[in-house]
């Protein structure tokens, strides 16, 4: 009798539950990336829900993807396993409700950031770009923005500057939105990027002849007159030296009513407006000064590394302000500006005689290029900051020189390990001409193919090509040629018979 209470009493218990079906399912999201062995879970949403029907999953292929889920299958565990895509599917028991989930497994993103690739003669513009990590993640595709598109805008990668002013570059991917930025700084009308110096000018017959320094890697001696606007820039003539070094400067007045200032921006953030940056003052104010004029100027150990300017003023000794900022249109004065290279590279000096020049240099097949056409510069010897060759270690380019004459050759030397000089094994490169060659009166092209080392140093280094007399410069830069004058084919010195040109090479 306690038997059959009991089964019935267990009866009535299991009449009482109501199946409760189920009328529709959302899931959490449609789609979702996941990589390799990385789990992700996803919810069911069932209407109505208090319903008792179950869910079930299934995978399209469980290779790229599976898929674990609880009892009611409303809560559910998503497994990368290889790359790939593929479809998970919810089902309502009975099977007349079905909901998808698009499931791709990929190499993710986990962080990005900025290299610059610098846009050659071109101080308006600068491109970036992304390098990611993981290097083979599936997706290497960002989305650009400015913070101030006043300032300087982007489009892939590329930034121009619009307005003085900060900017902020900022690269988000496609995929995890990693992100990696850049300020960007713009100055200048028309605008620049980066910080300019200012501008100056002057009137009058004001002027420093003669500008030499001593005792430098790398010294200017400098002699002209007023330039045009009583403002020079003489990019070619580039004072090297090191921090906590000195140097010697001597000047000469072109007039004996003159005072000259010099202005050196040690710290590198263009202007000459800190504490030590007026270096020197030549002359006193309000009265003849005689000259010549030294001094030694002494580098600062915290100088900025890289390249800075000199700038002197020579004004009135009764108007000029020795106090004053060098910018703007200052009257009664005529201003001059050099490069200071802190801790560069010092090649050595090259200057050469007669009628051997290099008409025309031009190479095609780097990233840029020189294309140089022009006459013997002074004492045959001239550097061409402006014509740069870039190119990457491994890569080849072309190199074209036309000799100015038919009874020269050029020989080349790439300073390939950026040492400073030319003597390292494989920086000569062989010679374009042949020696004692007579090719006629006509001008030619002789081209070479030249290939980058694998293990070339990065960054900026000099090609030197000397042309010169066919008869007299020997193959061996170790030897003299036994037939002629005596004269040793090398890089440096005094090259008879010779003109030499520097240009600049950057390996990237």
């Amino acid at each position: 009798m306690l038997a059959l209470s009991m089964l019935l009493f267990s009866s009535c218990e299991d009449d009482s539950i109501t199946e409760v079906a189920l009328s529709d399912i959302t899931l959490s999201q449609s789609e979702m990336q996941l990589s390799i062995e990385e789990v992700q879970a996803i919810i069911v949403e069932a209407a109505p829900g208090n319903t008792t029907e179950k869910v079930t999953w299934t995978s399209s292929d469980e290779s790229v993807a599976e898929i674990q889920f609880n009892e009611a299958g409303l809560v559910a565990g998503i497994r990368g396993v290889s790359l790939g895509t593929a479809i998970l599917t919810a089902t309502s028991q009975d099977g007349s409700i079905s909901k998808t989930i698009e499931v791709e497994v990929i190499i993710k993103v986990e962080s990005i950031e900025l290299e610059e690739e610098a846009i050659e003669n071109n101080p308006a513009q600068t491109k970036y770009k992304v390098i990611f990590t993981p290097e083979d993640a599936t997706y290497q595709t960002v989305i650009w923005s400015s913070s101030d598109s006043g300032v300087a805008s982007v489009i892939d990668g590329v930034i121009t500057a619009v307005s003085e002013g900060v900017s902020i570059i900022t690269a988000t991917t496609t995929q995890g939105e990693k992100t990696a930025s850049v300020e960007i700084v713009t100055s200048g009308d028309p605008p620049i990027l980066g910080l300019q110096y200012c501008s100056v000018s002057g009137t009058g017959s004001y002027n420093a002849d003669t500008i030499v320094t001593i005792g430098a890697d790398a010294d200017i001696n400098h002699s002209e007159g007023q330039p045009a606007n009583n403002y020079g820039y003489y990019e070619n003539e580039i004072l090297i030296v090191q921090p906590g070094n000195s140097f010697d400067l001597s000047l000469v007045h072109s007039n004996t009513w003159s005072m000259s200032l010099v202005y050196v921006d040690w710290n590198g953030d263009k202007d000459f407006l800190d504490e030590g940056e007026i270096v020197q003052q030549f002359g006193l104010p309000s009265q003849l000064n005689d000259g010549p004029f030294d001094a030694t100027i002494n580098v600062p150990l915290d100088a900025a590394i890289g390249k800075i300017r000199m700038r002197i003023l020579t004004g009135d000794a009764w108007t000029t302000d020795s106090t004053g900022e060098p910018c703007g249109e200052y009257a009664n004065s005529t201003t001059k500006d050099f490069d200071i290279e802190i801790g560069g590279v010092a090649y050595c000096s090259a200057i050469g005689s007669k009628s051997y020049n290099a008409d025309e240099v031009i190479t095609t097949g780097g990233n840029t290029n020189i294309n140089h056409s022009g006459g013997q510069p002074a004492n045959n010897y001239g550097i061409y900051p402006e014509e740069v060759l870039s190119i990457s270690g491994g890569g080849t380019f072309n190199l074209s020189v036309t000799n100015s004459n038919g009874w020269s050759r050029s020989i080349v030397w790439i300073d390939w390990n950026a040492d400073g000089d030319f003597e390292d094994v494989g920086e000569q490169l062989t010679p374009l001409s042949e020696q004692k060659l007579y090719s006629g009166d006509d001008a030619i092209a002789y081209a070479m193919d030249v290939t980058v080392p694998n293990n070339a140093t990065l960054g900026i280094t000099r090609m030197r090509i000397l042309t010169g007399d066919a008869w007299v410069y020997n193959d061996d830069i170790s030897g003299l040629d036994p037939d002629g004058p005596g004269i040793p084919m090398a890089p440096c010195g005094e090259l008879n018979n010779s003109t030499i040109k520097d240009f600049i090479v950057k390996i990237l």
